[in-house]
């Protein structure tokens, strides 16, 4: 009963940051990828396209920034989940390893996330991956 109450907290938790993720339904649901000319691909779905240079590695930024917010909402998730772990952890010893184990896996991932986010950052000339 208290694992059902654990993930019924954890669905409710991250049922609101997702649903920022949803498209919105606008009069212009299209969208439209690299420049404006005969090679831009109309979308009928908002992805978050800027609307410059080659279609294909417009799409490619803006599926990035897509993992990137999904990056950011899967560890809120999994600390939210290690600190309810580590509260209905009672004094367990297990219990709480376990929890904090996991927050610091969490930790740990959103750091090599970033980290590796700023070395491409450095390597790419021209801050290609901040379009």
């Amino acid at each position: 009963m208290k694992k059902i109450a654990l993930v019924i907290i954890a669905v409710l938790t991250l049922a609101g940051p997702i649903a920022l993720l949803a498209p919105s339904a606008s009069a212009s649901a299209a969208d439209y990828c690299g420049a404006r000319s005969q090679d831009q691909v109309k979308t009928s779905v908002d992805i978050g396209c800027v609307g410059k240079g080659n279609p294909v590695v417009d799409m490619a930024f803006a599926f990035i920034r897509f993992l990137s917010a999904g990056v950011g909402l899967v560890v809120i998730g999994s600390i939210i989940y290690g600190g309810l772990q580590y509260i209905g952890s009672r004094g367990d010893p297990g219990s709480t390893a376990a929890a904090i184990e996991r927050i610091r896996g969490s930790v740990i991932a959103l750091l090599i996330y970033i980290f590796a986010f700023a070395i491409l950052n450095y390597i790419i000339p021209k801050g290609f991956l901040l379009r």
